[in-house]
């Protein structure tokens, strides 16, 4: 039997498989309720795999409308969950054409505000329609 799976669970002990799992639950409630961006030609595109030496936790390609999860930056499962929304929280805006539209601070620029607040707002809400289906 294995151990039960809770938002401070740091992934390293979790293992590759069992994040995959995690965040392709997560990616699947964000497409669900949040919405998929209908301005782009195709559906949205997720990886998740192993980061690079920068540190970064995600990003969004918005050129090919894919997103991109280093599940070895991410301490744990929290942050994980937060990482995606924000991500797909991009996918959801019109970054090609407004994104650069504020230079300057990355923390100012009204899209990351967005993301942020969006992190805030649903990983809470992911979390409690999630966990259970998480620990099965």
């Amino acid at each position: 039997m294995r151990s039960k799976i809770y938002l401070k669970t740091k992934l390293n002990t979790l293992g590759r498989a069992p994040t995959v799992r995690i965040a392709n639950m997560v990616f699947r409630w964000c497409r669900r309720n949040l919405g998929v961006n209908r301005r782009k030609k195709w559906d949205p595109v997720w990886y998740i795999r192993k980061g690079w030496s920068d540190g970064e936790m995600g990003e969004y390609d918005a050129q090919d409308n894919e997103l991109y999860i280093y599940y070895d930056n991410i301490p744990d499962v929290r942050e994980l969950i937060r990482t995606i929304v924000h991500e797909w929280t991009h996918q959801n805006q019109p970054i090609l054409t407004k994104y650069h539209k504020y230079p300057g601070s990355y923390s100012r620029n009204p899209y990351e505000r967005a993301a942020r607040y969006a992190e805030l707002k649903w990983t809470p809400v992911v979390w409690q329609e999630l966990k259970d289906k998480i620990n099965k």
